[in-house]
């Protein structure tokens, strides 16, 4: 039952004034309609910040109340001494108001009513609508969602420059600009101020505000029925865009409460279906007698999954020991031990994202800070060391086994939290570890000062992000050119470095010997055809990959590794000279599911569908049995086989390089 004052007529007010809920205006809100007052009626509060912004005293001044019921919050506009017909108030108010708010529980939905009401307003022909985003220092223009997309779903159609063209002019003045010949402006830049297929005759550009300033601006082109804008037009634009102002910031709020429930709700999913870490269970931990000196836990080829399940978290716990990071951040051991069982509870039992995963990642980090020298050759400090550790250890906490395609598809809660930023598994993750580094007994980073805490936890969220391969293959060329003049000093080249160690302790399991690369391959198809199956459960299709009667293997592994790893571990090797290597285990196991293509084209079962495969040795087409998939990769005479497919690929090769000579 409260009531506040946030706007009077153009002007944002500093701060709120709340005022007494009067039953004048509870009548008003009751009543569906508009009602009448005189001024001189309505409370004290309401006059002392009304009356200030009026001209001359009247106190048979008439107010009009026209209330908006709706959820989250109702409106009442109240419209003093309206200079028009009163019959025409309502119409503005609703067109105005009512479309606005009602669109208040979804920012791009709003933003898309922004324009059109704009456009119907000021009688223009096109509008746009830019926010501030105060991140990245630019702005932003949101596309808005068609009927069959999810409501929040939000995607960014352009970005430019803040201080760019007449929008930019604008953002630094704060002030309109009415330009009414734009192409002859002295700020006018087409990429920002026109749009393609439409000529800018005339165009008008005015701020959005709130309490804290300018978060946006409206730029507004073509005055239907006229040569230009006119001072009338200028007064409704300014009018319009305070309350433009309010509903995106009450929007941006609705918007946070709604990801707050949702996370509420995703804690308690979590908290449900893991169990606590018991004091005894850290205890075992820290007073652990094993032996836990395995020669080659520091091998970059090491199978990590020849260690008893049971010894990985003293494995991991023994890594933070080893690098001195427990001394040198003066980490607490009892927390350390309490957030690595955390963290191995907080992975679900999945075929192939899960603890051992999470373990195996986390061993190849420890290795190549031990063998490439990462921390005393520069390529990181001690801080971004530490960080790369225990994000490998996080990297997929709470994995569902499913992709973030899956997520979108199905509008799951986490889509809904986080499809709008991208990279939704990836966030989910970074925002568990980070929930989790928060908590009382596990907050491992406590001792660091308050800067670098800051900035350890922001190392967290860009190394969890950068396991998101969209993001590997969006940036892949700026990778490549930063790999041929590699600069530690620089702040994206020291970022892109993180981002593709983070790659490459990910996808580590294709460096391994080629049994744990099959293992590997079958874990992961696994996880595919259950989610496929998922997928086509509720009526709709599921990708070939994930697809096990569309899915050979074969030639599936083979482009992963030509496609996604070489390019990853060669960038890498070119900053990182040392991981050379790494790139003649890749061509081993290219070679091998090369041969595998033939092996599993003849192993041809029952009711098996064909699929047209281009062999890369010969170029050749042929059909293959697609189905023929997890029982051939797991049978155990499949290399055998290989290794006969193998030498016949070598001898058809001698015998075309002596016929070819013959010639």
């Amino acid at each position: 039952m409260d009531a506040f004052v946030e706007t009077v007529g153009t002007s944002v007010l500093l701060r709120r004034r709340e005022i007494c809920l009067t039953q004048r205006i509870i009548d008003a809100l009751e009543s569906g309609t508009e009602q009448a007052e005189y001024l001189s009626s309505m409370g004290d509060d309401f006059k002392s910040v009304v009356e200030p912004n009026l001209e001359g005293e009247n106190p048979k001044r008439r107010i009009v109340m026209y209330p908006i019921a709706d959820r989250p919050f109702s409106l009442v506009v109240c419209v003093i001494a309206p200079k028009l017909t009163e019959e025409r108030v309502p119409l503005i108010v609703y067109e105005g108001f009512l479309r606005l708010f009602s669109q208040i529980d979804s920012l791009p939905a709003l933003l898309h009513v922004v324009t059109e009401q704009a456009k119907l307003l000021l009688k223009a022909e096109h509008c746009s609508v830019m926010l501030i985003d105060v991140e990245h220092m630019d702005l932003f223009e949101v596309q808005y969602p068609s009927n069959n997309e999810m409501r929040n779903t939000q995607t960014v159609k352009r970005r430019v420059k803040m201080g760019a063209g007449i929008t930019g002019l604008v953002v630094s003045t704060g002030k309109l600009v009415n330009a009414k010949n734009p192409k002859q402006h002295p700020n006018f830049d087409p990429t920002i101020d026109s749009y393609p297929d439409i000529e800018c005759k005339s165009l008008l550009v005015f701020p959005i505000r709130d309490q804290s300033g300018i978060i946006g601006v409206v730029s507004i082109a073509n005055r239907a029925g006229a040569s230009h804008f006119d001072g009338m037009d200028e007064e409704m634009a300014l009018a319009f865009s305070v309350y433009c102002g309010v509903c995106v910031v009450h929007s941006m709020v609705y918007q946070k409460l709604q990801e707050a429930h949702i996370r509420n709700a995703l804690a308690n999913e979590l908290v449900m279906y893991h169990m606590k870490v018991s004091e005894s269970e850290v205890s075992r931990l820290l007073e652990c007698t094993g032996f836990h000196g395995n020669p080659h836990v520091g091998s970059l080829n090491f199978n990590p999954r020849a260690l008893p399940l049971r010894e990985l978290p003293c494995y991991a716990l023994k890594m933070f020991d080893d690098l001195g990071l427990i001394k040198k951040f003066n980490l607490n051991r009892v927390k350390l031990a309490r957030f690595i069982l955390h963290v191995k509870k907080g992975y679900r039992d999945v075929p192939y994202h899960n603890w051992l995963h999470a373990f195996s990642v986390t061993q190849w980090a420890y290795a190549a800070l031990v063998n490439y020298d990462l921390v005393a050759k520069g390529y990181l400090n001690d801080l971004q060391a530490l960080m790369y550790l225990i994000a490998c250890l996080v990297h997929d906490l709470d994995h569902r086994g499913t992709t973030s395609r899956f997520q979108i598809v199905g509008q799951t809660p986490l889509a809904a939290l986080y499809s709008s930023a991208g990279s939704v598994l990836e966030r989910h993750h970074a925002a568990q570890a980070a929930c989790l580094l928060n908590t009382q007994d596990c907050d491992v980073l406590a001792p660091l000062p308050r800067a670098q805490y800051d900035r350890a936890l922001l190392l967290l969220r860009d190394n969890v992000l950068a396991t998101d391969l969209a993001n590997f293959f969006r940036n892949l060329d700026e990778y490549k050119s930063i790999a041929s003049d590699f600069q530690p000093s620089k702040r994206a080249h020291s970022q892109a470095l993180r981002a593709l160690l983070m790659n490459a302790a990910d996808l580590s399991d294709q460096l391994k010997e080629w049994a744990v690369v099959k293992s590997t391959a079958a874990a992961v198809l696994t996880e595919y055809f259950k989610q496929g199956e998922m997928e086509k459960s509720r009526g709709g299709a599921a990708l070939s990959i994930m697809d096990r009667d569309k899915c050979f293997i074969p030639e599936l592994e083979k482009e992963f590794l030509v496609t996604t790893c070489v390019p990853l571990y060669d960038i890498l090797a070119r900053i990182i000279p040392k991981a050379q290597p790494c790139l003649k285990v890749l061509e081993s196991h290219i070679e091998k599911w090369d041969a595998a293509t033939h092996v599993f084209a003849e192993e041809v079962g029952s009711e098996v569908s064909l699929q047209q495969v281009k062999f890369t040795n010969t170029g050749t087409l042929r059909q293959v049995p697609v189905a023929a998939g997890l029982a051939v990769l797991l049978s155990p005479e499949l290399d055998t086989l290989i290794e006969q497919s193998a030498m016949e690929i070598e001898r058809k090769r001698l015998l075309e390089a002596e016929e070819e000579q013959a010639k």
